[in-house]
């Protein structure tokens, strides 16, 4: 009983540290770039190892998309609930999504290219469809001076492009500056 035991933990460890690895890949090299035998390699196991674990690169890339939404949308859903104003819900949205961003840059890139690319199936329960709700509301109290899948586009548009230019270093300025100065620049835009 024992040894069955530590076998599945074993195994699990290792479908984990599949999924770390191909995270890590797929977030800076892409989907078609990345191969089974990338991720193989980056976790030092045979190309047959994983397919004990997974069927296809394509289950792989679902099992990511699946745990990543999973994460950001809890993460949303909690910050929805943040702030008596609709100011400051967006404010708590925009935080979220800045803090999701810089704490877990594999996984929003991944997130991103996904949205970009959208080759591998429809998934249900994306993070967006949570803000976009929250942006139809705002829409229908005449609150939006845009409409919302536009202000949606703002909103996530605008902190992907500072993620990408503070991992570059493009902006030099602390998160703490750049949530308050994006929060500012955010409101002025969308909010009527």
């Amino acid at each position: 009983m024992y040894i069955l035991l530590f076998m599945g933990e074993k195994r699990s460890d290792t479908k984990e540290k599949i999924l770390s690895s191909a995270l890590k890949l797929f977030s800076k090299k892409g989907f078609k770039e990345t191969t089974i035998k990338d991720i193989a390699k980056e976790v030092g196991i045979t190309e047959g190892a994983i397919y004990r674990h997974f069927t296809s690169k394509e289950e792989i890339i679902k099992s990511l998309l699946e745990s990543i939404t999973k994460e950001l949308r809890h993460k949303l859903e909690v910050a929805l609930q943040r702030g008596e104003t609709d100011e400051e819900i967006l404010e708590s949205i925009v935080d979220t999504l800045i803090d999701y961003a810089f704490s877990n840059p594999e996984s929003f890139r991944f997130l991103n290219l996904y949205h970009l690319l959208k080759e591998y199936g429809e998934v249900k329960n994306l993070p967006g469809e949570l803000i976009l709700k929250f942006l139809n509301g705002l829409y229908l109290k005449r609150k939006l001076k845009t409409y919302p899948e536009i202000a949606l586009a703002v909103v996530t548009g605008s902190v992907e492009r500072v993620f990408i230019f503070k991992e570059r270093n493009f902006l030099d300025y602390d998160e703490e500056t750049i949530k308050k100065e994006l929060k500012k620049v955010l409101k002025s835009a969308i909010l009527a």
